[in-house]
């Protein structure tokens, strides 16, 4: 072989390597970005509700952990503040309301109700929804979407401890897994949750049980119906008691809200309170009693009294956990037993219940099935 032609083949063999690894290299991006498409067309959708709290409140600086006034961060905001989401979810999102939750009403309730039905009856694609909340009520505005959303698809509450400009706000994090719940199968059909602390707890029996730990909510004798930890959304239980699709209400063509009051039982109580709000129009009255739902011979009377005038007394425990069993001494006195519920979600099913029309039996029904 003469020299030259040594000479063009070596010029030759680079050349075509070259062309071969150019055209693998256009080859695999054209196949990343086809990859990276489709992978992006089978994220989940999650609709994510803003209705404010401290998860989008500022501080002052960021040791300011309490009593933070410098304002409120937008829902979209937090979203683009956070493009971890992206790897999770595709997400769209809208600020209904920016509020604190202790300014919540069912009217809002309500309007939140409507807007997830409407949402989920328009759009099959969406996989779930999520709702930043305030957590002094949060559990409250949980309880009342578990009882009036149509939809078998995860609601997921979120809220934080922290607010967003804190050192260590666990506000992020918390909005991260609460997405990633609402977005997961295995969440459809558990009805309204709550996802805080990387814990997800029923609606129905979750309760904020801390002022400023981030470990806020728990279930306490029923416990909780799954983690977020590193490797995914984990599930160990399923609610049980009628809620969402199961429903029997429908707050839809509801305009007007029964007034329900709550009141503490405790030693020596009077039952000029319990008189007082009979007669200051309260529809029905829950009963925080100490111990298995009890009252003092002071209300005892006065519920005799409200059973005289229809107005529906309900009876659960202060205590926290537990249940309570309908007693001689409360069915002498015309009270109806509210099982475990807390006193603050027995006012929500009750106010419910006389909203729908329903008389004093079927309301106890109403205990016992949700």
């Amino acid at each position: 072989m003469t020299t030259d032609i040594k000479r063009s083949i070596s010029q030759i063999i680079p050349i075509t390597a070259m062309k071969y690894k150019f055209a693998a290299a256009v080859v695999f991006t054209l196949v990343s970005l086809s990859m990276s498409g489709a992978g992006a067309k089978e994220l989940p959708l999650v609709y994510v509700l803003g209705t404010g709290g401290t998860i989008q409140s500022k501080g002052d600086t960021r040791m300011t952990l309490n009593d933070y006034r410098a304002g409120r961060y937008d829902i979209s905001e937090l979203i683009e503040a956070l493009p971890e989401i992206q790897d999770v979810a595709q997400v769209e999102a809208m600020q209904v309301t920016n509020i604190g939750s202790p300014s919540m009403t069912a009217d809002i309730w309500k309007e939140l109700a409507d807007k997830i039905n409407t949402l989920a009856a328009e759009n099959e694609d969406i996989a779930g929804f999520v709702l930043t909340h305030g957590t002094n009520t949060l559990e409250e505005t949980a309880f009342f979407l578990h009882l009036t959303v149509k939809t078998d698809r995860p609601v997921v509450l979120v809220g934080a401890q922290r607010p967003a400009t804190a050192i260590s706000g666990d506000g992020p994090i918390n909005l991260y897994n609460a997405i990633k719940v609402a977005g997961h199968p295995d969440a459809r059909g558990k009805g309204v949750m709550i996802c805080m602390n990387q814990q997800i707890n029923c609606a129905r029996e979750g309760t904020k049980t801390s002022a400023y730990k981030v470990e806020a909510f728990q279930a306490r004798d029923i416990g909780l119906l799954g983690v977020v930890d590193p490797d995914g959304v984990k599930f160990y239980r399923e609610p049980v008691r009628r809620h969402t699709i199961l429903s029997e209400f429908d707050v839809s063509s509801i305009t007007e809200w029964p007034r329900v009051d709550v009141v503490s039982s405790y030693a020596g109580a009077p039952g000029d309170v319990v008189e007082f709000m009979a007669e200051t129009g309260a529809a029905g009255i829950v009963l925080a009693g100490h111990g298995a739902g009890g009252s003092s011979p002071a209300q005892n009377e006065a519920f005799k009294a409200c059973r005289d005038k229809g107005v529906v007394v309900v009876s659960t425990s202060r205590t926290g956990s537990g249940r309570v069993i309908a007693g001689s001494r409360m069915i002498e006195n015309g009270v109806l037993a509210g099982d475990n519920l807390l006193p603050h979600k027995a006012r929500i099913l009750l106010q419910l219940g006389l909203a729908s029309g329903l008389e004093k039996d079927e309301i106890k029904r109403l205990f016992e099935q949700y």
